[in-house]
C-alpha cells in the first residue's frame, strides 16, 4: 500500500511539472479569445465553462461591442505564476476597452450621432422609442469612440486547478470583466472619491 500511495505521488508530480505551464495557458487561451476562436478558448477553462458572448438582443450593437472589445484588448504582462499544490495563481494585466468611458463619452455626444443618424437617413425627427434606430446610433458611437480609445490597464489575479494533463482557468468574473472593458473595483473607486471629497 505504501509503494502504491508515492507511486501515486510520483506520477502526479510527474504529470504536473511536465504540462504547459500557467503563463503559457494563459498566452493561448488569450489568443484564442482574440480570435474569436471561443471553442478553442473554452478548452482553458476549468469546469466546462465557457467564455462565448451570447447575443440574446437581437441587435447588432452586442456584437459589434464584442467584436470591438476584441480588438482593442492585449495581453500587457503576465507574471510568475505561484503554485500550491494542485492549485496556482497568476497575476496579469490586460490593456482592453473602458466600458464606463465609452458610455460617459456616448452621453456627451448623443446629440451629435443623433443629428449624423438623421443626415444620414434622411429623416427629421430622431425616434427614441425606435430601438433599431437607436442600436444603429450606439454602433456609430462605438465605431467613432475605438478609433481614439488606446484602451485601460486591468490588472487581474488569475486562480487555476490542474486537471487530468494540464492546468485549467477557473471561473473568473474579474478575467472575463477586464476582456470586455468592465471593471471589478467600482466600490473601491466610490470609497476614494468620498475621502477625497470628490475630487480627482
Amino acid at each position: 500500500m505504501t509503494i502504491l500511495v508515492l507511486s501515486r505521488c510520483d506520477y502526479s508530480t510527474k504529470v504536473i511539472s511536465s504540462a504547459e505551464p500557467p503563463d503559457k495557458v494563459f498566452n493561448s487561451f488569450i489568443t484564442a479569445v482574440k480570435n474569436k476562436d471561443f471553442a478553442k478558448a473554452d478548452t482553458f477553462l476549468a469546469n466546462g465553462t465557457t467564455i462565448e458572448p451570447q447575443n440574446d438582443t437581437g441587435y447588432s450593437f452586442f456584437d459589434n461591442y464584442v467584436e470591438t472589445s476584441l480588438n482593442i484588448l492585449q495581453c500587457e504582462s503576465v507574471g510568475e505564476p505561484e503554485y500550491d499544490g494542485t492549485s496556482a495563481t497568476l497575476l496579469v494585466q490586460l490593456v482592453s476597452i473602458d466600458k464606463d468611458a465609452f458610455l460617459s463619452w456616448t452621453n456627451k455626444n448623443l446629440l451629435r450621432l443623433e443629428h449624423d443618424y438623421l443626415v444620414q437617413n434622411n429623416l427629421s425627427e430622431f425616434d427614441n422609442s425606435d430601438r433599431k434606430a437607436v442600436d444603429k446610433v450606439m454602433s456609430m458611437a462605438l465605431k467613432e469612440y475605438a478609433k481614439k480609445d488606446a484602451g485601460t490597464l486591468h490588472e487581474v489575479s488569475v486562480n487555476y486547478v490542474f486537471t487530468g494533463k494540464g492546468w485549467k482557468i477557473e471561473g473568473n468574473e474579474s478575467l472575463i470583466k477586464a476582456i470586455f472593458g468592465g471593471k471589478d473595483n467600482e466600490g473601491q473607486n466610490e470609497k476614494s472619491k468620498k475621502e477625497s471629497g470628490g475630487n480627482n
